[in-house]
């Protein structure tokens, strides 16, 4: 069946993408207006244009002009209110009840901090505190940085608030962390924040399923390769979501395929790093839609998880965007 939409598919990211560029502006980084037009592809809502602007504006005004959020999370922050929810405006204020609780449990003031807020509102315990969850978000949080101090930084948080969601014990969940990050990094992986980022994913897998899984997602980077595609950094997560789903034996051959067409596509001539992303999102998307053998909770998770990597991705990007202004400002001192 995903074979038989993907090109239906690839021309509808080609519309909601140029609809969005001239909704926004050109300025806006290409990969974080395809990044944005990957969420808008994830519901069955049409793209409404000045819908999204509403919301936009409505947030900045929201903020007022001293706010910690870039623009450039304000555009994915608008676009994961709309998909998300049917009132994005009442979501909104949720959301900055979310943002005041983690602050007040220190969490930094930031736009890692209000996609925590946004994960804490989507993934709320049933009856439970939103204050005592907060708590134990920073708990996880600082667990994490007291074993990789200098992996881990506020791009950690929106995770951190996913895990808290857990009923396990935090030194179980980082023994988890921990083996597949030693585990994966053995096998292929770079040490670093991506794969960080990945051990934190996997973790969402079931306990005692925790060696096949780490043994699955080698495989998946055996499998790309294989197939002369490069994986980056940027990647890991992704493999991991697939990880969570299936084997590289019955996914493989449709994510490629995707990613062929994808490429084929003008849009993403020099773009295949963005392409990959966009045909696992996709694919995945598709098969937590058709496939009613994924528990609820873990639907729910992936989907989560795919907006913090688009996240964290556009919050690189727009850092990399501010250094390079930086420096060409300074450049003649």
């Amino acid at each position: 069946m995903f074979q038989e939409t993907i090109l239906q598919k690839r021309d509808q990211f080609t519309k909601i993408f140029d609809q969005l560029t001239h909704s926004i502006s050109w300025s806006v980084d290409k990969r974080v207006r395809m990044s944005i037009t990957s969420q808008f592809m994830s519901t069955e809502r049409d793209f409404d244009p000045k819908a999204y602007l509403y919301v936009i504006d409505f947030i900045k005004r929201e903020e007022g002009w001293f706010s910690s959020l870039p623009y450039n999370t304000r555009y994915i922050l608008a676009a994961l209110l709309i998909t998300q929810f049917e009132d994005p405006y009442k979501a909104y204020s949720e959301l900055k009840e979310c943002y005041e609780v983690l602050t007040n449990n220190k969490f930094r003031k930031g736009p890692y901090t209000y996609l925590s807020a946004f994960s804490l509102l989507t993934h709320k315990k049933e009856n439970g505190n939103l204050a005592e969850q907060a708590q134990r978000a920073m708990e996880i949080y600082k667990a994490i940085r007291s074993r990789h101090f200098f992996l881990t930084s506020s791009d950690d948080y929106p995770l951190s608030v996913l895990l808290s969601q857990s009923n396990r014990s935090i030194d179980s969940l980082m023994e988890d962390i921990e083996y597949f990050y030693d585990f994966l990094s053995k096998h292929g992986f770079r040490k670093g924040n991506d794969l960080q980022f990945l051990s934190h994913i996997l973790t969402q897998g079931q306990p005692e399923r925790r060696v096949q899984l780490a043994e699955t997602t080698a495989r998946y980077l055996e499998a790309f390769q294989s197939e002369k595609v490069k994986i980056k950094g940027m990647h890991y997560p992704a493999l991991g979501v697939l990880a969570l789903i299936d084997t590289p034996e019955n996914t493989l051959a449709d994510v490629i395929k995707a990613y062929s067409h994808f490429n084929e596509s003008k849009l993403f001539r020099w773009y295949k790093d963005m392409s990959l992303l966009v045909a696992i999102q996709l694919y995945v998307q598709q098969i937590i839609a058709d496939n009613s053998v994924l528990s609820v909770g873990i639907a729910t998770s992936i989907q989560t998880i795919l907006q913090a990597q688009q996240a964290a991705m556009i919050a690189v990007i727009s850092a990399g965007a501010v250094a390079a202004a930086s420096s060409s400002n300074g450049g003649g001192n």
